[in-house]
């Protein structure tokens, strides 16, 4: 089947690579022409590097690429002729106030319902899916701005993504499950079609109305995101009594009802968790006003923000003040195997120590590029950025450093050199925010360790 892709960010060419190693004739379609240069150049052999960083992604857009599956393009009145089935695949940012900002989406529409003006021998009928997240009802959106510059006919279907950056390439091509939205039969049976070999691999595709499936989305990062922080509130506790969060948790995770986001650390972040939870408060605000339910969602993304922060007073209460201190953040995106710092804690991390006058001496296994643009937005850190460096190697980040953060659980970092580690430092202690490391090492290299949801551990201050 021939598709088109319009957005060529982690969604779409991911979502794009897999139907074409399924054997689809993909066309992705992106207006920024210099992304589609550089995955023209990528598959070309002109450059090694895809603009997103995602674990055998390369591989799978190569193969394609080369199969002749999968292309590039800014054309998109050419890709639209092309094809039956259209995903929106573009970016929802939240506004200011937390709504989603549906600009992207709307732009898209209007450009695809222009392009489906074209003659033809035969009626034309295209299938639009979104693939965007967006808030429930978004759907008669799309359907009344192509409505209003089309004549010919078409669908809209509602079929949200659930991706995790790190993975998307497994969850692409064996996805937990498949939500289809729409309520026309013709349409229902060419998604059935278009997904039939992922249904060969028992992946399980559940059709449902437009307004069912466009939830889906939303409920699920919502329970996920508040799963996160009870299980943060919980690791804090434990530390306070002096529980082992882990220890605790082997416990835990044998109830079966229980899911997999119970590890403690500094919160979630990203681009769908923080911000899938704000458009559903919005959401809610309009529909149920002031209720409990609401301020309880508000409280998921209070208690995430300030678990980013967990550490804070407890460097401060170590150090007495965070002034002229180096301290080492190992990590800046927000969660391992990727490249994407929207939301991370090793930012946060970042622009609290320089705040309270510490250097910081960062290192970002994916590279700094995006850590460095993120943080130079901030026009309050722009007087302190002369004390933050970046080095090349985790261990370059801890010379003559007073303490190491921890910020993401990256594989390196799980089991470092700590001889190495202790000879570099200024003074050997750890922030673990992902609490990864054995704490048997601290004490037999004698550090003082710190973690979310262990008690603490001073070997090296009582020496």
């Amino acid at each position: 089947m021939k598709i088109a892709v319009i957005g060529t960010g982690y969604v779409g060419l991911v979502q794009g690579a897999a139907f074409a190693d399924v054997n689809h004739s993909v066309t992705c379609v992106d207006k920024v022409k210099e992304k589609i240069i550089h995955l023209n150049e990528f598959c070309e052999g002109k450059r090694n590097d895809l603009p997103i960083l995602e674990p055998d992604l390369p591989r799978l857009v190569k193969e394609n690429y080369d199969k002749k599956r999968l292309s590039f393009t800014t054309d998109i009145n050419e890709a639209v002729k092309g094809a039956k089935v259209i995903f929106i695949a573009v970016g929802t940012p939240s506004n200011e106030d937390g709504s989603a900002n549906l600009t992207h989406v709307k732009n898209v529409a209007l450009d695809i319902a222009k392009a489906m003006n074209y003659e033809s021998e035969t009626p034309i009928y295209k299938i639009i899916v979104n693939k965007s997240t967006v808030p429930p009802n978004t759907y008669k959106v799309v359907h009344d701005i192509i409505a209003s510059e089309t004549r010919n006919g078409f669908d809209v279907v509602s079929n949200p993504e659930f991706l995790a950056e790190g993975r998307a390439v497994k969850d692409c091509l064996r996805p937990s499950r498949i939500i289809v939205g729409t309520s026309n039969a013709k349409a229902a049976s060419k998604m059935e079609e278009l997904y039939a070999p992922f249904k060969d691999r028992e992946v399980s595709i559940m059709f449902m109305s437009n307004i069912d499936a466009e939830m889906v989305k939303y409920a699920s990062n919502t329970y996920l995101a508040a799963q996160v922080s009870l299980t943060n509130a919980m690791a804090n506790l434990s530390r306070e009594l002096g529980a082992d969060w882990r220890k605790v948790l082997e416990g835990v995770k044998k109830d079966v009802r229980v899911g997999r986001f119970v590890y403690a650390g500094l919160g979630f972040g990203g681009s769908c968790f923080p911000k899938d939870v704000r458009e559903l408060i919005h959401t809610m605000s309009m529909y149920r006003g002031n209720t409990l339910d609401l301020e309880y969602l508000k409280k998921i993304i209070e208690m995430n923000e300030a678990q980013k922060s967990v550490f804070l007073p407890r460097m401060e209460k170590y150090y007495g003040s965070l002034e002229g201190k180096k301290i080492a953040v190992w990590g800046t995106t927000f969660k391992p195997e990727t490249n994407d710092v929207r939301e991370s804690a090793g930012l946060h991390m970042i622009k609290e120590l320089l705040l309270r006058g510490a250097s910081v001496a960062a290192y970002e296994p994916s590279g700094s590029e995006h850590s460095l643009f993120a943080l130079s937005l901030d026009e309050n850190l722009k007087p302190h950025m002369e004390r933050l460096a970046f080095a090349h190697d985790m261990y370059g980040a801890l010379k003559e450093a007073e303490g190491v953060v921890i910020a993401v659980e990256w594989n390196d970092f799980r089991n470092p050199d700590f001889e190495k580690m202790k000879k570099l430092m200024k003074a050997p202690v750890v922030f673990d925010g992902k609490d990864i490391i054995n704490t048997r090492h601290m004490e037999d290299y004698g550090f003082d360790y710190f973690s979310v949801g262990r008690p603490d551990l001073l070997c090296f201050s009582k020496n």
